[in-house]
């Protein structure tokens, strides 16, 4: 038990010194049950996945960094063919399943609630960069992941695409 909580108390340590220094994080703060691969490929099965993106706290264009969000997401789904995302209602195949993604959120962004279609408080001028994404099907919510990256990162740099692919193999990837 003590190995335990020792084990708890570093990683918790851990998370805070990379939190400070601006190197990207993530957490799986939920996770409906095993079946998200299931609900993943039923939602993209014929066609894209619709993701959302709010917020954009960076020098670039909104569409360069949606653009680079899908593509990101898609590279971290190595474990099933054809899956493929875009950030066009229209394009979706089932648009009632999406991922969103807040960049820039409040501490109080809630991923109940931004299924539930609610718009996320942003506060993008902070350092480091909150993240919040989730997994929905209209307002049931089958994953939740936050963590952050430093002001710095840009969708430019290999480091905040690396930090987009692990948020999508937390979200989507149970195991």
């Amino acid at each position: 038990m003590l190995k335990r909580w020792l084990g708890i108390g570093a990683g918790a340590l851990a998370a805070l010194t990379a939190a400070c220094d601006g190197a990207p994080t993530t957490q799986q703060v939920y996770i409906k049950d095993q079946g998200v691969l299931s609900y993943l490929q039923y939602a993209a099965v014929q066609g894209p996945m619709l993701v959302v993106v709010h917020g954009n706290p960076f020098v670039t264009s909104k569409p360069f960094l949606d653009k680079v969000v899908a593509a990101e997401l898609e590279a971290s789904v190595t474990y099933l063919k054809g899956v493929h995302f875009t950030t066009d209602p229209a394009l979706a195949f089932k648009p009632e399943y999406r991922i969103i993604l807040v960049l820039g959120g409040t501490a109080t962004v809630d991923g109940n609630r931004l299924c539930a279609g609610d718009p996320p408080a942003l506060d993008e001028k902070a350092d480091p960069i909150r993240m919040t994404a989730v997994f929905c099907h209209r307002d049931d919510m089958f994953s939740w992941v936050s963590g952050s990256i430093g002001a710095r990162s840009t969708p430019e740099d290999d480091r905040f695409r690396s930090w987009i692919r692990l948020i999508g193999r937390d979200l989507l990837n149970p195991g």
